[in-house]
């Protein structure tokens, strides 16, 4: 009897040991929450096809509101991306896994010439980096239904929320809004990249 009791002891402690090694494993990891389903839209990439949101839908999106002549956020944030990018692109999963989707609403700054040139000089990688674009009230509606807020001042340029970079999962939900410029935490955003293309 007393040794059936030991037994038990034993299993149950081992049972909590278990327990307690899986919650303190996932506090490194914790399940990203589901803030809300991604908006479809229809925008034009620079080649000037029609470009579905949906139709991405399968991999895993980081997509980024810009505009080129932004001074500060925007080339920081892009700038950030192309870091995880290369990063990825070692890890291989750009491309076939991983998208970014960068959407400017000053298209009429950013023509597909300017926005080319822009990525070239940021060194975006064309092979899962998608750059959009459409009339100026298209791309503020997109970046609305996203939850930027979009305003654009009598000098022509524009000020904007800095959490306008979402990442988004296959099925197209926005899983984390995350802040963007200096603020960036690239080592935070490639492990919740990585999370969910493993789950």
């Amino acid at each position: 009897m007393k040794r059936h009791w030991f037994k038990l002891a034993i299993g149950l402690l081992f049972l909590v040991m278990l327990i307690s090694v899986y919650r303190w494993m996932s506090q490194d990891n914790p399940v990203l929450p589901t803030v809300k389903l991604a908006p479809d839209f229809t925008l034009k990439d620079v080649d000037n096809k029609p470009f579905h949101f949906s139709q991405s839908n399968g991999t895993i999106r980081l997509v980024e509101f810009l505009f080129t002549s932004c001074p500060d956020i925007c080339p920081t944030t892009t700038y950030n991306m192309v870091k995880i990018q290369n990063q990825l692109k070692q890890q291989h999963l750009w491309g076939n896994q991983v998208q970014f989707l960068s959407i400017t609403f000053d298209p009429e700054t950013d023509t597909p010439e300017v926005f080319i040139a822009y990525g070239d000089w940021m060194g975006m990688d064309y092979s899962g980096w998608t750059l959009l674009t459409g009339t100026e009230k298209e791309t503020a509606e997109v970046a609305n239904s996203f939850g930027v807020m979009v305003q654009k001042l009598p000098d022509g340029t524009f000020v904007h929320n800095v959490t306008s970079l979402m990442l988004v999962d296959r099925a197209g939900n926005i899983r984390k809004v995350f802040k963007m410029g200096e603020d960036m935490n690239n080592d935070e955003i490639i492990k919740m990249i990585r999370q969910i293309a493993e789950s």
